[in-house]
This record gives structure tokens, C-alpha cells and sequence, in this order.
């Protein structure tokens, strides 16, 4: 399954989240939870706090990031897809709405310079200046770029759960210290084989797989560069369960649910029946790790129940029906059952994992694509069962 150390690692006892979106290549990780981010360089960073002599609006950070695809979802609503970085780590999805006078941008992006790039693409469409930006939950790939926002637009609202903002203030100073801390066994280990010219199973390193390992560890140095150089802009205005905003010939209606995280903003726009999902809905594979699987099969019917015609997912293409939606949500409660009946035949959390059986529900969304069985299989078969049992149990596995 895994090409070799220093790309493939085995890592036990650490938790994780958004951590499995971040990697190039497939990865095996047990005892999953808190949302991470991505293997990068932990060589001469600060904590994410502190101050640096680099900007993170320079010329010279931006340079790393890819060009946005731009899709018009209907008139005056954009979204722009965000690619790989230098192929090692995803970006979330941001989605502008066009109003009478100025705009809302919903999510932010990982980077400073990622949200910059679509700012500037913002340009080409329009002059309004933002009013708003909403942030779908405290993962960093939908809010980091906020300073870039606040920065430009003094006016700005940023807008959120109320668990999400806690969720966040909680989690942005600690964030890039936990990047540093998973960082460094793997970086050690594709260092150690440029030095040598082996992979950690003593095979030949083949120059593709040199200059591959190079570049990985050139560019996951300048991630965290930018990274610890951020100034995070927390929310400005929460909302407890529903919020509903008339501006700029929209109506926007915010709803709070516990899903993929505990803060979870969804927005519906009734007019035009389009649906902002954030993590709970994610294309082509779904993010399970910090999820709240019970209540996420309850959002998600809640969300199947609108009449809606698009569905705008926080990674991932445009959706055009419910069959995603759907899949989801039948997968997810095929996964809880499972789990249950485990439980009532007194299984184990490893027992349960044997006897949880996904192969059809894996085809579903993979289609036989080895890269997306990978995918599948870190993001979603893995933490989905602990999740689960965690749920029912309360952590009881933690004691087993």
C-alpha cells in the first residue's frame, strides 16, 4: 500500500483530522481525533504566535501557490476550486456571492497568499469590496486567509458558529506546534534517504523519487514558513443554530450542525436553491475524522430535505443533485450500524474495524481508483469506525 518510509509512515498514537488531507501519497494512522493539517518541515519554524521577519503577503510565499479554477455556479455566485500546493497539501473551497453593493466570501483558505490569489481573481470579476465572510468551521483551510480579508476591508463581518469560533480560539495557537511535532519523523526520513541514496527499506532511491523527496521538503519548509508567519483573525459575529441575513438582493440562511465538527455552518440560499455544505459534504471522498457520525446522518437528512438544485461542497466539484448527498448519508448509517451490532456481539474496537465491511460502499466512491481507494481509505474507513465507536462507548476503547 505504501510506496516506502518516508512517504507511506506508520504512525501510532497520534490524533488527527484534517490531517489526511494534506498527503500526497497514501499513510496509515491509527488512534485518530483532533484536526491536523499536513507532514511538513519542522526545521527553523516558530510557534504559529510569533512574529516574523517575512511577510506573509510577500512576492515570495505566493510563489507556491497554484493558479484557482473559477467556476460561475449561476450569475453573481463563484466558486473557486483551490488545487494541491506544490501537490503536498489541499486547500478548502471558497465561494464569493456577487450582491447589490458589495460581496460574501465563504471560507478563506489555508494560506494568507492562497487567499490573496483568489482575492485577485475577485478583481477581475468585480470592485465591490467584501462585507462578509463566513467560516464553515475551525478546520484552517476554510479560515486562515481571514487576515488577508480583515486586512483589506476594514468594515469586514466574519461569521460563524459560536463552537466554531470557540473551536478555533481553542485550537490556533497550539495548531502549528502539533505540525511541527508530526513533521519530524517523516521529514528526518527523507532526508536520511537523500544522504544515503536508499528508502528506508534498503531499495535503491531512483532519481525521480530524489528529486520528488526535494522538492517535498522544499516546499513543506515554505508552508510552514507562511504558516507560522500568520496573525489569525478570529470571527466577528456567532450564531448559536440559525441566523438569517437579507442583504445585497440575497437571503442567506446560516444554520449551525454538528457533523464533520462540532460547529458546522452550512448556508442556503432559497432563491436560488444553492447549498453551501463546507466539510459536511466533501467531493469525492468524505472527511470522517473529527466527525460526529449519529449527528451527521441527522444534518445531513436535514440538508437533503431543502430544495435545492446545486449543491457547492467544501472540496470538490459542483454538485448538480442529491445522489451525493445521499450516498453520504446511506454510508454513514450503514457504518453505524455496523458498529452497533458489533457492540451488541461484544467486540473490541480492533474486533469491530475486522468486522466493519466497506468494500461496496468503497466502490461507490472510488470507482476502482487506486489513488482514491488510498484516499478512501485514510480519510474515511479509518476514523470513521473509532468515531463511531467512540460515539456509542464514549471512548470505552480507550480502556480495552
Amino acid at each position: 500500500m505504501v510506496r516506502d518510509g518516508a512517504r507511506g509512515v506508520f504512525i501510532e498514537s497520534l490524533t488527527y483530522g484534517v490531517f489526511m488531507k494534506y498527503l500526497k501519497s497514501p499513510i496509515v494512522i491509527t488512534a485518530l481525533g483532533l484536526g491536523l493539517a499536513m507532514i511538513c518541515s519542522a526545521e527553523n519554524v516558530s510557534p504559529r504566535s510569533a512574529q516574523s521577519s517575512a511577510s506573509a503577503f510577500d512576492d515570495t510565499t505566493a510563489t507556491t501557490v497554484p493558479r484557482h479554477e473559477k467556476v460561475q455556479v449561476t450569475d453573481g455566485i463563484y466558486l473557486f476550486l483551490s488545487p494541491d500546493i506544490d501537490g503536498i497539501e489541499v486547500d478548502g473551497n471558497s465561494i464569493v456571492v456577487v450582491g447589490d453593493r458589495d460581496l460574501l466570501v465563504f471560507d478563506t483558505n489555508v494560506l494568507p497568499s492562497s487567499a490573496s490569489g483568489i482575492l485577485d481573481e475577485i478583481r477581475k470579476i468585480t470592485d465591490r469590496l467584501v462585507r462578509y465572510v463566513v467560516n464553515s468551521h475551525w478546520h484552517p483551510d476554510h479560515w486562515d486567509g481571514n487576515e488577508v480579508y480583515a486586512k483589506r476591508f476594514p468594515d469586514l463581518e466574519i461569521i460563524s458558529s459560536a463552537d466554531s469560533r470557540r473551536l478555533m480560539e481553542n485550537s490556533m495557537h497550539i495548531y502549528g506546534k502539533t505540525l511541527e511535532k508530526l513533521s519530524a519523523a517523516p521529514a528526518k526520513q527523507m532526508q536520511e534517504s537523500l544522504r544515503t541514496g536508499k528508502n528506508s527499506d534498503g531499495s535503491v532511491l531512483s532519481d525521480s523519487d530524489r528529486k520528488e523527496f526535494v522538492e517535498d521538503l522544499r516546499a513543506q519548509k515554505e508552508f510552514m514558513a507562511e504558516y507560522n508567519s500568520m496573525h489569525p483573525v478570529l470571527p466577528t459575529l456567532t450564531f448559536d443554530h440559525q441566523l438569517t441575513l437579507y442583504h445585497g438582493g440575497h437571503e442567506f440562511r446560516f444554520m449551525h450542525f454538528v457533523g464533520n465538527t462540532a460547529g458546522d455552518t452550512a448556508v442556503y440560499l432559497p432563491k436560488e436553491k444553492i447549498l453551501l455544505t463546507g466539510d459536511l459534504v466533501t467531493v469525492p471522498i468524505p472527511f470522517a475524522a473529527d466527525s460526529h457520525p449519529s449527528r451527521w446522518i441527522a444534518s445531513l437528512k436535514t440538508l437533503t430535505s431543502l430544495d435545492i438544485d446545486v449543491i457547492i461542497p467544501g472540496h470538490g466539484p459542483v454538485q448538480h443533485d442529491k445522489a451525493y448527498l445521499e450516498l453520504l448519508t446511506t454510508s454513514l448509517q450503514s457504518v453505524v450500524d455496523q458498529v452497533h451490532e458489533a457492540l451488541a456481539r461484544g467486540l473490541t474496537l480492533e474486533q469491530t474495524r475486522q468486522f466493519v465491511k466497506l468494500d461496496d460502499i468503497r466502490k461507490q466512491f472510488t470507482h476502482g481508483d487506486p489513488n482514491l481507494d488510498a484516499q478512501f481509505d485514510g480519510n474515511f474507513v479509518q476514523p470513521i469506525v473509532l468515531q463511531v465507536y467512540d460515539e456509542a462507548t464514549e471512548e470505552l476503547e480507550r480502556y480495552q
